[in-house]
């Protein structure tokens, strides 16, 4: 399967754990952000930041399985979403999750493509349910 994981870079730890055992599972990651150096801020490197976003743009476009870790703050992670569902309106094959308490404080998370679950297990349970004894830190 092909994964993509959008947060907060508060989560980054968490999701390149889990990125990890994904790959060493045979799961495809189709963009890992968090092995971004630094590039903030945005304003100051706009040419690398533009290569960026075209390419993590390109790869949601390729992504099974998208999932959003849900925060009250946050920018981007909105805007992979807002790709992620366009990707589903196109051809439906992609599965989106958004993960958390606040998987549903705006209007466009409660679009009909999304499945709003409580936390990470209950994503692997539906999509790789034999990774998760893996995962003991989620």
């Amino acid at each position: 399967m092909k994964w993509y994981f959008a947060s907060r870079q508060k989560h980054k730890q968490a999701i390149r754990g889990i990125i990890k055992i994904l790959k060493e599972n045979n799961q495809n990651i189709v963009f890992d952000w968090t092995e971004l150096g630094k590039i903030k801020p945005y304003s100051c490197n706009r040419g690398i930041c533009g290569e960026l976003s075209n390419k993590i743009s390109l790869a949601l476009l390729d992504a099974e399985i998208f999932v959003l870790i849900s925060d009250k703050r946050g920018t981007d992670m909105f805007v992979e979403l807002g790709i992620a569902i366009a990707n589903w309106l196109k051809n439906k094959g992609i599965r989106i999750y958004i993960v958390g308490e606040w998987n549903k404080r705006s209007l466009m998370q409660l679009h009909p493509a999304i499945i709003h679950v409580n936390n990470l297990r209950d994503v692997f349970y539906k999509e790789y349910p034999k990774i998760i004894e893996k995962l003991n830190f989620i």
